[in-house]
């Protein structure tokens, strides 16, 4: 049997370690419990605990130094948001009583966690915060009651709704659904409503029984009641957290899904098992259950195919027959390829039709011989799809195809690639100056300088998402961005419009001191010239704005990023050491920019120099300002 922490928290997509070396706990004997509980469990780890209670105030700094903390975990204590209150429960069922103190306690717990996310709001320290176990016992008075203000569970769980609408409005601050997790262990196992007060909200000790050995009759250890789980249930809280912070820090992240048919999507094989002459297989169950996973993945913004051995025509017209209660089309898959090839070679064609590398992708297939021959072609790629019970869970739960944020380009993602399908299409069928010219290739640039800024949580999403062009491979933390902008640093986004389609933020180049320090972008945009110009509108940007005349780029060589490594040196960068890392370039007057793209300014007053033909790089080594004055009749538009 599956663990609680393994089956709620699946580790089947995860291929990195998660590295926590501190955290910071704040709260009251809940947290001292799961304090004690890492102490014993997770040799290693350094816990700093501050006890929290009622509208406490923080010391000014905590334990430890802020940024030495992978994050902190914040527990409110029900008792004091409550209150005393809750227990006098004959008053609370007098005319609005119930509500007036509902209406306060949702005010204590605003309070409380304002005071409690202290250190957050100063140094944007990542923040956990638990929400709070809803009794099991019967809290109300009289049937009609349940569900009402005049019960105490109904106040809990209208507790936890408020908290989720409060978090949001505070910076990289996210709920532990600790309620979730003793729902799905069984609360019998380990919250204590049936021994302590319904406000208590916190799990039973198995010793509680040694403080009755002087009673008259034998009082039994509580485990004969019913068993502890208390060791599960701080395992799941911790995996959570793990989760979370995987999630967040997108690791291992999931971009595309690749779903074999038969026994994979629908029950046994649409070529004998769904034509007219006999009754389809039984369809309830994991193939239902499979169907709406595949609309939750999309949602995510997580690319889904199909790479089936079958006869396309048959597919096509069977499917409605073998796809459970017609919840999924053909049309929903960004890729299909069905036909006797081997599968091997068809995720190959995937992956370079859409751009993604193997190591983001995921095939889930039956057949354990065809899962070996993926992962043998493609040895990044996760396979997954022996156990059909277990595919749903694994593709809902694990975080890795879970997002921090939905952005309106992940919503986007599959229609943008198809209009991306139509633009290589055009491709094809002219000339390369044709092709770029007829793209009408729009670029709008934005300066963003704080994570408060609404483009942020896109950008922050690309950063850490993207492996092919990223010129140096660098994931961040949100408190190491935070440190990048108080240092001076900014983010330089921009968003794409051709008239295929609207591509959203694609691009983002990080500048500080005048230096690049990092250059990514979506490979949705790759092939129609565009990064080039990028460094340069941002280099007079950063030139015209600080005054600076000399410029550093760093490139850093990963296995995968092959694409970006001169990107530098197309804009006029010359190499500045030896290992190629480092680049360099003076500055002294507006560098040109395509003449196939129309760039938008991001600020007033910035100059947009439009080249007549198609820019050519600059060899590094070469003096570049003459060769760009002879090469370009430039165009100087003001914003």
């Amino acid at each position: 049997m599956l663990p609680a922490e393994a089956f709620l928290f699946p580790t089947d997509l995860t291929v990195s370690e998660t590295p926590i070396d501190r955290c910071l706990l704040i709260g009251s004997c809940l947290s001292a419990d799961l304090v004690q509980f890492l102490g014993a469990h997770r040799r290693g780890l350094h816990v700093d605990h501050m006890l929290f209670n009622n509208v406490s105030k923080l010391p000014k700094a905590p334990p430890s130094p802020a940024g030495s903390y992978d994050f902190q975990i914040v527990q409110l204590p029900a008792r004091h948001i409550l209150t005393d209150g809750s227990v006098r429960f004959d008053a609370l069922q007098r005319g609005t009583a119930a509500d007036a103190f509902l209406r306060s306690a949702v005010r204590h717990l605003e309070l409380m966690l304002d005071c409690a996310l202290a250190y957050n709001k100063e140094r944007n320290l990542l923040t956990f915060v638990t929400n709070f176990m809803v009794p099991q016992l019967p809290a109300f008075a009289g049937l009609e009651n349940r569900g009402t203000p005049r019960d105490v569970a109904y106040m809990v769980r209208e507790l936890n709704r408020h908290l989720d609408r409060v978090v949001r409005a505070y910076r990289n601050v996210y709920v532990i659904d600790i309620e979730g997790i003793a729902s799905s262990i069984g609360k019998r196992y380990l919250l204590n409503d049936p021994f302590y007060s319904f406000g208590h909200g916190a799990v039973w000790c198995q010793d509680w029984a040694n403080f009755e050995r002087e009673r008259i009759e034998h009082v039994p250890d509580i485990t004969e009641i019913s068993p502890s789980h208390r060791d599960a249930f701080f395992r799941s809280i911790w995996s959570a957290i793990e989760h979370a912070l995987r999630t967040i820090r997108q690791t291992d992240m999931v971009k595309l899904v690749i779903f074999d048919l038969d026994d994979t999507l629908w029950r046994g094989q649409i070529a004998e098992h769904y034509g007219d002459d006999a009754p389809p297989p039984y369809i309830d169950g994991w193939p239902i259950g499979l169907s709406e996973a595949v609309h939750h993945l999309r949602a995510r913004g997580i690319l889904v195919a199909i790479c089936s051995k079958n006869s396309e025509s048959v597919v096509r017209a069977r499917w409605d027959r073998a796809a459970p209660l017609n919840w999924l089309s053909l049309d929903d898959f960004v890729s299909a390829e069905i036909n006797w090839e081997p599968k091997a070679e068809n995720i190959g064609k995937i992956l370079k039709r859409l751009s993604l590398t193997a190591r983001n992708a995921v095939f889930v297939d039956d057949n354990p011989v065809e899962r070996a021959a993926v992962k043998a072609a493609h040895p990044e790629i996760r396979v997954i799809g022996s156990n059909p019970f277990q595919t749903r869970r694994v593709l809902l739960a694990a975080p890795e195809t879970q997002v921090a944020r939905v952005t309106g380009e992940s919503l986007n993602r599959a229609r943008m690639l198809g209009k991306q399908q139509e633009r290589e299409a055009e491709r094809a069928s002219l000339s390369r100056e044709d092709f770029l010219e007829g793209l009408e290739c729009r670029v709008r640039f934005q300066r963003v300088a704080a994570t408060a800024d609404p483009a942020f949580h896109r950008c922050f999403e690309l950063l850490n998402k993207t492996n092919q062009f990223n010129t140096t491979g660098q994931r961040w933390s949100p408190g190491e961005i935070e440190d990048f902008f108080a240092e001076g640093g900014a983010f330089y986004a921009f968003h794409v419009v051709d008239k295929h389609t609207e591509y959203g933020l694609v691009g983002v180049l990080l500048v500080r001191d005048a230096t690049f320090v990092q250059f990514v972008m979506s490979c949705r945009v790759l092939g129609i010239e565009i990064e080039t110009s990028a460094v340069r509108h941002v280099l007079n940007s950063e030139a015209m704005r600080g005054g600076q005349r000399s410029f550093t780029a760093f490139v850093k060589a990963t296995d995968v990023n092959l694409v970006c490594r001169d990107v530098y040196a197309s804009a006029g960068f010359a190499p500045a050491d030896e290992t190629g890392a480092r680049f360099s370039m003076p500055w002294s007057e507006p560098l040109g920019t395509a003449g196939h793209l129309a760039i938008e300014p991001h600020a007033p007053g910035v100059p947009v120099i439009r080249e007549a033909r198609r820019a050519q790089p600059v060899q590094p080594g070469a003096t570049a300002a003459p060769r760009r004055m002879n090469a370009f009749r430039r165009l100087i538009r003001w914003r």
